[in-house]
């Protein structure tokens, strides 16, 4: 009977090892019960310790999440806002005779507007079609602005 003399040789290491390391008695075995006021295996009063993010931000997250969907708002969607406005305004107030410039850089003079379909003239007896969203710019008239000579007075 060596073996067993081997397991209970071996059983009353293991009890002991897991007793101290866990705090809590191995193999059915009971161990005495901590006294009053001891942290023994108990979890820590209070609340556990904040985490990196919320001590960075001082344990409230809502606050600069509230603030960077602002910032987020007046830089980028505000703005962005306004020029789309702006264009829709532009491109509802077209008429026939305006010059204009698309997107892909042609110049031309409004002969004709259709639903959402532009036509070009772009030269003498050249028209284009164009998407209406095509247009990107109305130009003014050159007339309009005085011509700046080079010549010496």
């Amino acid at each position: 009977m060596p073996s067993s003399a081997l397991l209970v040789w071996i059983e009353p290491v293991a009890a002991t090892s897991a007793t101290t390391l866990q705090g809590a008695p191995a193999s059915g075995q009971d161990a005495p019960a901590p006294a009053a006021g001891t942290a023994q295996g108990a979890p820590a009063a209070g609340n556990p310790p904040p985490s990196g993010a919320e001590s960075f931000f001082g344990g409230n997250l809502l606050v600069p999440l509230i603030a960077c969907m602002a910032i987020f708002y007046f830089f980028m969607i505000g703005p962005e806002r306004k020029q789309r406005k702006k264009r829709d305004q532009m491109l509802a107030s077209l008429q026939k005779g305006a010059k204009v410039m698309t997107t892909g850089g042609l110049y031309g003079s409004v002969a004709q507007i259709q639903d959402q379909i532009v036509t070009l003239q772009i030269a003498d007896g050249v028209r284009v079609r164009y998407a209406l969203s095509a247009i990107q710019t109305v130009l003014e008239d050159e007339a309009a602005e005085p011509e700046k000579s080079d010549k010496k007075s």
